[in-house]
């Protein structure tokens, strides 16, 4: 389906966030789902193609709108999508992931991001609120520091609105951060988790954190159908 760049703009560091608007009336998704982004006049040429997937990260409930957020790096499809103006037309879709909330609600869950793999979690996090689901949720945010971090204010406002959300942010190498600043590993979970065994786990970021982590689990005695993992590669 055809759609059109509305805005830009920077989130945090090297990070830019791009609106989408889509005039089809029949266009959904689940929270926690992605998108192909297909560009359709790229000023820069990219051997892997003009085309890619982002997590979605809004609510379904904005109607005619995805919204991603990427970090920006050095290929053609990334500086021909930081310099489109608005209005230019993209190709969206297909839609796809199953990286999506369980239908259950009566179990905790554990999402563990680390950096831009933060983007499924907002979609999430958002529908939650304003569906007034019940999940018990307890996310595991890490970066580098601060100015990497995108949507902590986001996050912030929703730890402190959001019933049964509690909020870990842990800053990696920032001597200025007052707070968590451990690296995501089993000791760390343990110590925001009542019981490791119980929760769903969802784990999202770049595919050595997340291939650790889900090692982390699994030795830890995590039953294998109780972690579900989306890479970020980076592209």
């Amino acid at each position: 389906m055809q759609g059109k760049i509305i805005d830009k703009k920077e989130i945090a560091k090297a990070t830019l966030q791009v609106t989408f608007e889509i005039p089809d009336e029949q266009f959904t998704f689940k929270p926690g789902q992605y998108a192909f982004i297909t560009l359709v006049t790229p000023p820069y040429p990219d051997e892997r193609s003009n085309k890619r997937h982002f997590s979605i990260v809004n609510s379904p409930n904005q109607k005619h709108i995805i919204t991603i957020a990427t970090r920006i790096r050095d290929s053609g499809f990334k500086k021909s999508l930081q310099e489109l103006p608005n209005n230019s037309l993209v190709e969206i879709g297909p839609i796809a992931g199953g990286f999506i909330l369980p239908s259950e609600n009566n179990r905790p869950l554990v999402f563990i991001a680390g950096g831009i793999g933060i983007t499924p979690f907002i979609s999430m996090l958002s529908y939650i609120k304003e569906e007034h689901l019940p999940y018990q949720i307890t996310l595991i945010y890490s970066n580098r520091d601060q100015s990497s971090a995108a949507y902590v204010k986001e996050l912030q406002e929703l730890a402190r609105t959001l019933p049964n959300f509690r909020l870990i942010l842990t800053m990696t190498e920032d001597t200025s951060w007052v707070g968590e600043n451990r690296r995501v590993d089993v000791q760390l979970i343990k110590d925001y988790t009542k019981n490791l065994k119980n929760p769903l786990y969802f784990v999202v970021g770049p595919p050595a954190m997340v291939d650790a982590i889900q090692k982390t689990l699994l030795e830890a005695g995590v039953n294998p159908e109780n972690i579900n993992i989306e890479n970020f590669t980076g592209y």
